[in-house]
């Protein structure tokens, strides 16, 4: 029999709990297989389990939902592609969560997942702790690469068409990946499961995740430079540029080109979703701070883990709300009942290919003499989502 519980630590947003000394468990317990087991709140069983849980599972759906439909050629674009990978490492993020919180929680009154919680868990947590970190590093520098796309699209168009291309795009999302990867590489040697006197298995910080220098310069300083101060000041100060140009075209709007609508429409879509990044990762930031001055108030630690997995939940929300494009495509393939295209149809970036392609075989064969010149949408217009 084996079995862990969390323990309190300066520890990264949604992993603000992951393992703990048995001293320092809840006086609480109940029998379990003749090993006293630690009990959980309520509060703590009902948002970091069950709520957190379903929040997760929500969220990998609509995740998955948005990386099939950006990923469709009609949706090919410098933004889109952040997106993908924004969807991309939310979805290991969610996995992440309900890995080591969600289930585990749930384990402790759910007799289902009982043996997840006090036999698995230990090992998963060796896994789901590093990958969680490195999905969470690569979400939050994709949201301030999307952000910096859309700030160059708004305030200087006409470099936009040569700096904002997908070619471009995919490189950034590549280097991410990379620096997410190697930030978190020592992550791996943060966590070891031993066997303790009496022939349980727990996951425990190791010497190395304990060293002084460690913790002080890399743990602490550098993650809140890295994940926080940087970013969250980056985000700041874009998405005001961002907002003000929004509000200026918005008095203007009959002077706008098509174009140059769609952009400001995108901008505020992303707008939005920065703001939702900030508003659900401002008490992770909170917490983390109070964590480095050694004070834990474990009712915060919960909403902020719930927060941080709404936060990588709600953009399928956000694009079907603000997105007219998006939510053409996602409303065909509904319609449809398959994703994918259909035999009979295809899109363009306005969703009009099918019935364009009529008219101007229409006019072809009763206008010999306009020599089949028709003009098409070239779907290379990429700018609105």
């Amino acid at each position: 029999m084996a079995y862990n519980a969390p323990y309190t630590s300066t520890t990264p947003m949604f992993l603000n709990e992951t393992l703990m000394d048995p001293d320092e468990w809840s006086n609480t317990t109940y029998e379990f297989v003749n090993v006293s087991v630690p009990d959980i709140t309520l509060f703590e069983f009902v948002t970091e389990g069950a709520i957190l849980t379903l929040l997760g599972l929500l969220g990998m759906a609509g995740n998955v939902i948005s990386l099939v439909i950006l990923s469709r050629p009609e949706m090919r674009s410098s933004v889109n592609c952040g997106l993908q990978a924004l969807a991309f490492f939310d979805t290991i993020l969610l996995v992440s969560s309900i890995t080591m919180l969600g289930l585990h929680k749930l384990g402790y009154r759910m007799m289902l997942l009982h043996r997840y919680t006090f036999e698995f868990y230990p090992y998963v947590v060796l896994i789901a702790y590093p990958v969680g970190l490195i999905a969470q590093t690569g979400s939050v520098w994709i949201t301030v690469g999307v952000t910096v796309e859309r700030w160059v699209a708004v305030r200087h168009p006409l470099r936009a068409r040569f700096l904002c291309t997908h070619t471009r795009a995919k490189g950034f999302c590549l280097g991410v990946l990379i620096f997410a990867l190697a930030y978190n590489v020592p992550r791996f040697w943060e966590i070891d499961v031993v066997k303790t006197a009496d022939d349980v298995y727990v996951a425990k910080p190791t010497d190395f995740r304990m060293n002084k220098l460690y913790l002080e310069v890399y743990y602490i300083w550098l993650y809140l430079f890295v994940m926080y101060f940087i970013p969250f000041l980056t985000l700041a100060v874009l998405n005001v540029s961002i907002w003000n140009a929004v509000r200026r075209a918005s008095r203007d709007r009959q002077r706008l080109t098509r174009r140059e609508r769609k952009e400001m429409g995108l901008a505020t879509m992303l707008v939005c979703v920065v703001a939702v990044f900030f508003v659900c990762n401002i008490l992770a930031l909170f917490c983390n701070v109070l964590e480095m001055l050694e004070l834990y108030i474990p009712a915060l630690v919960r909403v902020s883990n719930l927060l941080v997995t709404f936060n990588s939940s709600v953009n399928f929300a956000i694009y079907c709300i603000f997105g007219e494009k998006f939510r053409k495509v996602f409303l065909r393939m509904c319609l449809c009942g398959r994703f994918g295209r259909t035999k009979n149809q295809s899109f363009t970036s306005t969703l009009h290919v099918t019935q364009t392609e009529t008219v101007r075989s229409q006019n072809v064969a009763t206008s010999p003499q306009r020599g089949g010149k028709e003009s098409l949408p070239n779907g290379n217009d990429t700018s609105s989502l």
